[in-house]
């Protein structure tokens, strides 16, 4: 785990006999659920049972389903590598308290529960949440929804031994990723972990997240954590997915999607006459170094 684990995605890491394990377990789980009849979200946080045009067209023309994925409709290869990269290189305790921070009705809630963690998972959306609890009690898991934002945790200090966040702070605006990240420091119990993956190059303007240097600014520095791992983010100029503000694969199309994208604001401005239009997902892996004391239990 002490290689270079902080890093942008890569198709190939799924090759991996560690991310390889993860999937062969990951798979069975979507079998065994599917056989149940209990449902998770999507990787856009939705229930419906098709993507709509927008997602599709969001995981790009190059977009190569991944042999063996059982439900590949609602979970690319992305979001395996985003699930089999996290749990691969995060030293998860047997029975441990987790936080899943805008992971309600999520894939990666499910597995963590169904390896007996004791998974909270918090978001805006009430009717994700109330999935969560549906899912929890058809599949007898300690898994628990509820209706909370990501940027005001109210949660005791040192209360989880493990928190995630599968692309969410991308979402927030900068300054709260900062404010998010330091509570992240103290809900964390001593020597517990913080798990993050996040958009990077997306060019919308609420991502910001275009280099090394955005992550240790937004995301390290201010959580006053430490990474595990190698130190400096690596970016292995790998882009998969098309950035939604340039959707449509024609000139015209394009042109108009730029335009669109300058007025309504939703591209940072620099970048709309830009002709790059793809990005990718990072990971990144935080620790909480000091104190010896461990938090009762619920």
């Amino acid at each position: 785990m002490n290689g270079v684990i902080n890093k942008t995605m890569d198709r190939a890491d799924l090759s991996r006999p560690d991310c390889r394990d993860v999937l062969d377990e990951l798979f069975g789980l979507m079998r065994r659920m599917r056989r149940r009849g209990v449902s998770y979200s999507s990787w856009y946080g939705t229930l419906g049972a098709w993507p709509g045009p927008w997602e599709t067209i969001n995981r790009g023309r190059d977009y190569e389903p991944f042999p063996g994925n059982p439900d590949e409709v609602r979970v690319p290869w992305f979001l395996l590598w985003e699930i089999a990269w996290v749990v691969a290189n995060t030293p998860l305790r047997p029975g441990s308290r987790v936080l899943d921070m805008g992971g309600a009705g999520s894939l990666f809630a499910c597995f963590l529960a169904s390896r007996g963690h004791e998974v909270l998972a918090i978001d805006l959306n009430p009717q994700l949440v109330e999935q969560t609890e549906r899912i929890g009690r058809a599949m007898g898991w300690r898994l628990r929804g509820q209706v909370m934002d990501m940027r005001v945790l109210a949660f005791p200090d040192r209360h989880f031994t493990h928190v995630f966040s599968i692309c969410v702070l991308e979402h927030l605006p900068v300054a709260q990723r900062a404010d998010c990240n330091a509570r992240v420091a103290c809900v964390l119990e001593p020597h517990g972990t913080a798990s993050f993956t996040f958009d990077y190059g997306n060019p919308q303007a609420f991502a910001r997240l275009d280099g090394p240097q955005d992550v240790e600014r937004q995301i390290v520095r201010p959580s006053g954590l430490t990474l595990r791992g190698n130190r400096d983010f690596h970016d292995n100029l790998l882009r998969y997915l098309e950035a939604p503000p340039y959707f449509g694969f024609g000139r015209l199309t394009a042109a108009a999607a730029r335009l669109n994208a300058l007025v309504r604001g939703t591209v940072d401005r620099r970048r709309v006459a830009d002709r790059y239009k793809h990005y990718t997902f990072g990971a990144v892996f935080l620790e909480r170094t000091d104190g010896p004391d461990r938090p009762e239990t619920w």
